[in-house]
């Protein structure tokens, strides 16, 4: 009988070895991913802890974490000359800050998304930690947004930054009282400050120095002096940020915390500085040279040619719309087929004392015809033609032209004559050909450009011919012959939108905006009072419109001055995506609010039904497809 037990319990035994053995190693497979991040067991110091005389903070999760993040988007706040040495020990993240904190003192340790667990990477989102070294625990804080001024999108990565000094001197030169830095809202929240009075900027910190020291660099600031009065309570820790409009509304609770602020909001502009410099010179053509500059040029501006010695009219000067580059063509071919050309250029930059002197330039462009393949010759006629160089001209026509615009001819260089009687306008009239009278001018910017007005007629075919040799450039070429059709477009094809404005906050213009990033201007109409605008022949298509407050009635968006405290211009955007279709007449209606708005909630109507279509939410106040928060 014990024999039997034995065999059978060594059998069985076996039989576990067998099956065991030959399972696939690995992990068990099933069962829910893991989407729960990192939970903090236990800080030193604890949380808002007073009196705490470490260098060191220890915060221990209940999980290993990553932290490779939390060296470049920790925030500590007052800030510290240099940053704080990040590493984990077990399950415990160390941030050690030497001997940099300040007695008496509350810092806030801002850590955003950094923290993430090991394995699946979640990440505990805006974690805050604050505490004290010294018997008072600061609880006041500052929050809002900083949004671009010129077409309001949210800016993120900008450090927003709080002085007790009310001075330009230390936004410019001195390290901050507070800080905070945005995230990809715009959203930036500056806690456990003390009590008292603040300037409150935005600065888009080029140099990581926390001081305004480029005009290059972004920066916003508020009118008037910042009294933060919004405590934290002391059990409480900021784990995400409060939403826009719970925030606009001017109330928000979060686990214990409650702000009762209007939430603080920067416009960030770039101000108008002049630092002149040549920014570049090249010479990719034998008879054109090229000038880069990094402002407008002034009416002192030279530019002298010092070797070879320069001919009577050797070179004409074109320069851009904004005078700020130069193409210089050489008429001279004896100049223009030297290698090298050595020019003097003089022109205006402000001194150290910020006075406007000359400053003088010494240049060498240089210039080496490209090597050719010599070709196989054939007949030994053909090696003795030699190709007459010659050029062409570009027109802006094609099927679909628009009635509105000007019909533009364009050369590769300037002429040095131009016959227009070679240059003819036809209309089709049933099969014949009727020639027309027209007008033309050479562009006012653009002196390789030339404009052809005729009133087009809808629905009509037209047709321009340049005859043969009918201009020659300054280098001496003759034009090809040239021809193409203008096919206008049928009337129907437009369409219109009529726009009822009212409450107008003062002089205004409204312009109306491809529906594209970049927002290109289509059409912009200047408007002083309440009333309708039209924007007419509008392609089909979607478009925004923007109003600008145009408090100097320029015409143009004008950026702000810091030391004249003179904010950006007022930027709205009517909320909603305009969609035009063909012979279709679109009217709105805009109320201005009040309260010009810093939002940018721009509705779609068509995704709006894709999203219905999909099942997905369609009726979102904070986020809306086609724009932005």
């Amino acid at each position: 009988m014990k024999k039997f037990v034995f065999t059978t319990v060594l059998g069985y035994l076996a039989y576990l070895i067998f099956t065991t053995s030959c399972a696939n190693p690995g992990m068990p497979t099933g069962g829910d991913k893991d989407s729960i991040p990192p939970v903090v067991v236990k800080t030193v110091p604890g949380v808002n802890a007073r009196n705490y005389k470490g260098k060191t903070v220890n915060i221990t999760f209940d999980e290993f974490i990553i932290s490779t993040d939390v060296a470049t988007q920790l925030v500590v706040s007052p800030p510290l000359a240099k940053k704080p040495l990040v590493r984990t020990k077990s399950k415990t993240l160390i941030v050690d800050f030497d001997d940099q904190l300040k007695p008496n003192t509350t810092y806030s340790l801002d850590f955003k998304n950094s923290i993430a667990d090991n394995n699946e990477k979640n990440p505990l989102e805006n974690y805050r930690f604050s505490f004290s070294n010294g018997p008072e625990f600061d609880s006041l804080m500052v929050g809002g947004y900083v949004r671009m001024a010129q077409n309001m999108e949210p800016m993120a990565d900008v450090m927003v930054l709080l002085h007790r000094i009310d001075s330009l001197h230390y936004f410019r030169d001195s390290i901050p009282d507070y800080i905070a830095r945005t995230d990809e809202d715009g959203f930036y929240m500056i806690n456990n400050i003390a009590a008292g009075k603040y300037r409150l900027y935005a600065l888009q910190d080029a140099d990581n120095s926390l001081t305004y020291n480029s005009s290059a660099e972004l920066i916003a600031f508020s009118d008037s002096l910042i009294v933060p009065d919004a405590p934290l309570a002391p059990d409480s820790i900021l784990t995400s940020h409060l939403e826009e409009t719970e925030l606009a509304a001017g109330e928000h609770a979060h686990e214990g915390l409650k702000y009762e602020q209007e939430p603080h909001y920067l416009l960030l502009f770039e101000e108008e500085s002049y630092e002149q410099y040549l920014e570049d010179s090249k010479r990719e053509r034998a008879n054109l040279c090229q000038f880069y500059f990094d402002e407008a040029l002034t009416d002192s501006f030279s530019l002298n040619l010092i070797s070879p010695e320069p001919t009577p009219d050797w070179a004409l000067f074109e320069y851009s719309a904004h005078r700020d580059s130069l193409n210089l063509w050489i008429r001279d071919t004896t100049i223009a087929k030297m290698d090298t050309l050595i020019f003097q250029v003089n022109y205006e930059v402000l001194d150290s004392m910020k006075n406007l002197v000359i400053k003088t330039d010494t240049l060498d462009l240089f210039f080496k015809k490209p090597e050719v393949r010599e070709k196989k010759k054939k007949k030994k006629e053909e090696e003795e033609v030699k190709e007459v160089p010659h050029f062409s001209f570009k027109g802006n026509g094609k099927d679909g032209f628009d009635i509105y615009r000007k019909y533009l001819l364009e050369v590769p260089e300037p002429l040095e004559k131009i016959d227009f009687s070679m240059i003819h306008l036809y209309q089709k009239v049933d099969t014949l050909e009727e020639e027309l009278e027209y007008s033309v001018i050479r562009d006012s910017v653009n002196m390789r450009r030339y404009q052809i007005s005729y009133p087009w007629e809808f629905e009509e075919e037209y047709r321009l011919q340049v005859d043969s040799a009918a201009a020659v450039s300054i280098g001496g070429y003759p034009s090809n012959k040239f021809g193409q059709r203008i096919v206008i477009r049928e009337e129907g094809y437009y369409a219109k939108i009529i726009l009822a404005v009212s409450n107008l906050p003062g002089p205004s213009f409204v312009q109306l905006l491809k529906n594209t990033d970049k927002e290109e201007v289509v059409q912009q109409i200047a408007i002083t009072s309440d009333g309708e605008i039209e924007f007419p022949y509008l392609n089909p298509d979607k478009f925004k419109i923007r109003l600008v407050v145009d408090r100097n009635g320029n015409g143009q968006w004008d950026t702000g001055d810091l030391e004249k405290n003179i904010q950006p211009e007022r930027v709205v955007y009517y909320p909603k995506i305009i969609k035009t279709r063909s012979n279709f007449e679109v009217r709105e209606t805009w109320a201005l609010p009040d309260d010009l708005q810093f939002k940018k909630e721009l509705i779609d109507d068509d995704q709006l039904e894709k999203d219905k279509e999909k099942g997905g939410k369609s009726g979102s106040s904070n986020k809306r497809p086609g724009g932005s928060r």
